[in-house]
C-alpha cells in the first residue's frame, strides 16, 4: 500500500530518534547501522529483491541493534573479553530491539530481520539455533553485513582488520557461517558500495 509523503517523513522521524537514542548509549552503533543498512539493502537489490522488500530489509538493518539503549553501556564499552554474563546480557539485544519496534505496526513485517540477525547457517547462531534455510533472509542479509562491517571498524572487543582480509573471512566462512547465494550477492554489492565509501 502506497503511503504519503508526511506518512514517510514521520516513519523516517521515528527511525532517526531511535538511532539517536541508541547512539547516546552506545556511541558509534548509529554509524554502524547506516553502513550495514547500505550493504543490506546492495545485497538485497543483488537478489533481486522487490522495492517493499527492500525498503523492509532497510528498517530491519537500520534498527537490528536498536535494543542496545536498553543496555548498560559500561558492558558494551567494555574493552577485552567478556565474561560469559556479559555476553548473556549482549546477546539480549536482539530481544530488546524487537520490544522497542514491535509497538509501530508499520516495523512488524521488520521483525523477523531484527530478531534472528544472530543466527548462522550451520546452526551456530542465536536466540533459537535455526539452520540455514530457517532464518529469514533479511536476518540472514543483516547478520553478513555486520559481520563484515565489525570486521572493517572494529568494535570495543575486536581490532579491525584490512577490507581484503574481511572479504576472505566472509568467503572462507561461506556454506559455513552464511547462506552462499548471499555471500555471493552481498560481494557483488560490495565492489559497487566499497569505491562510493571511499571517495
Amino acid at each position: 500500500m502506497e503511503i504519503s509523503n508526511e506518512e514517510r517523513r514521520q516513519r523516517n522521524e521515528t527511525i532517526r530518534a531511535l538511532l539517536v537514542a541508541l547512539d547516546l548509549n552506545a556511541p558509534g552503533e548509529r554509524d554502524h547501522a547506516e553502513r550495514v543498512a547500505v550493504y543490506a539493502v546492495g545485497t538485497g537489490a543483488e537478489l533481486g529483491l522487490s522495492e517493499a522488500e527492500l525498503l523492509r530489509l532497510r528498517y530491519s538493518a537500520l534498527l537490528h541493534d536498536v535494543g542496545k539503549t536498553k543496555l548498560d553501556s559500561t558492558v558494551l564499552s567494555k574493552v577485552g573479553s567478556l565474561t560469559d554474563a556479559e555476553l548473556d546480557v549482549i546477546r539480549r539485544h536482539a530481544e530488546f530491539s524487537v520490544r522497542l519496534v514491535e509497538s509501530y505496526d508499520w516495523l512488524a513485517t521488520a521483525i523477523p530481520g531484527i530478531r534472528y540477525h544472530h543466527e548462522r547457517w550451520n546452526g551456530a547462531g542465536y536466540p533459537d539455533g535455526l539452520v540455514a534455510e530457517e532464518i529469514p533472509l533479511a536476518a540472514q542479509i543483516i547478520g553478513l553485513c555486520e559481520a563484515f562491517d565489525v570486521m572493517l571498524h572494529g568494535a570495543s572487543w575486536k581490532d579491525p582488520i584490512m577490507r581484503e582480509i574481511a572479504l576472505e573471512e566472509i568467503e572462507r566462512s561461506s556454506g559455513r557461517e552464511w547462506n552462499p547465494e548471499v555471500v555471493e550477492a552481498f560481494l557483488r554489492a560490495e565492489l559497487i558500495i566499497q569505491p562510493i565509501g571511499s571517495a
